[in-house]
């Protein structure tokens, strides 16, 4: 069972001081969700797993707050240097045509222009904190499947506020990026990994009506983690969901 405990917290981009939270997290045996979502037997730690700054909408778990905290004025090069908060927003910063992008920025000022507008609906809405952590993961260059990840934990949160329209809104990011990760391969350190990503893209399209691309992306899961002894629920999963869809493990 995970434990959460209240914790003061001082914005490192702005200052602001706030009440938040730091979330002790530990195995737990509540039921998983076929998007790999394991509840817990207690009280969820995700939605208080990421807190946010309500002064300018800064995001992350405690430590990202203090002994981890990122230099405000660290340069975004201008490739990531974008706000993503749709489909469409991807496609234009990842438009090959489109010969001048953004200029380089600063953790800081791409905050303020981007989620300071929106921070105190983040600091109240866990599904808002998880979008704005997905936008501040790739502005600080940890890649595209930590920003898959962070898209797929906001449409989890957005289904517990009975929001279905934003859950398959960043559903459709999340894939985008798990695609990016694919297509970039130096993210990838583990087979297991790369077959995870794989179902998890087979499952993104399942529940987002795309039956046929997720049964692409189940087959393509089962082809490359054919033989990993850790692999064997996975790939029956894959398996089961190609043909017999449930949203539980």
């Amino acid at each position: 069972m995970s434990r959460i405990h209240a914790r003061p917290l001082t914005c490192p981009i702005c200052a602001t001081a706030f009440d938040g939270w730091v979330v002790l997290a530990s195995p737990s045996r509540g039921p998983t969700t076929t998007d790999l979502r394991r509840f817990d037997d207690g009280e969820d730690p995700l939605p208080r797993q990421l807190n946010g700054c309500p002064g300018c909408g800064y995001t992350g778990e405690a430590p990202a707050f203090a002994e981890h905290a990122p230099d405000p004025e660290r340069k975004v090069p201008g490739a990531r240097a974008t706000a993503l908060f749709t489909p469409d927003d991807w496609e234009d910063a990842h438009d090959p045509t489109i010969a001048d992008g953004p200029s380089a920025s600063t953790l800081r000022a791409l905050i303020g222009e981007h989620l300071t507008e929106h921070a105190a609906t983040a600091a109240a809405d866990p599904a808002r904190r998880w979008e704005h952590h997905a936008q501040i993961v790739r502005w600080s260059g940890e890649g595209p499947l930590r920003e898959a990840d962070a898209w797929l934990r906001a449409a989890w949160m957005h289904d517990d506020a009975g929001r279905p329209d934003d859950a398959a809104r960043v559903r459709r990011m999340s894939a985008l990026a798990y695609l990016a990760g694919i297509a970039e391969k130096k993210w990838f350190a583990r087979r297991e990994d790369l077959v995870v990503v794989a179902y998890l893209l087979g499952e993104l399209h399942r529940r987002l009506g795309e039956g046929e691309e997720a049964g692409k992306w189940f087959e393509q899961a089962v082809a490359w983690g054919e033989g990993h002894p850790g692999l064997t629920d996975l790939l029956a999963l894959a398996q089961r969901q190609s043909t017999d869809p449930r949203d539980l493990v």
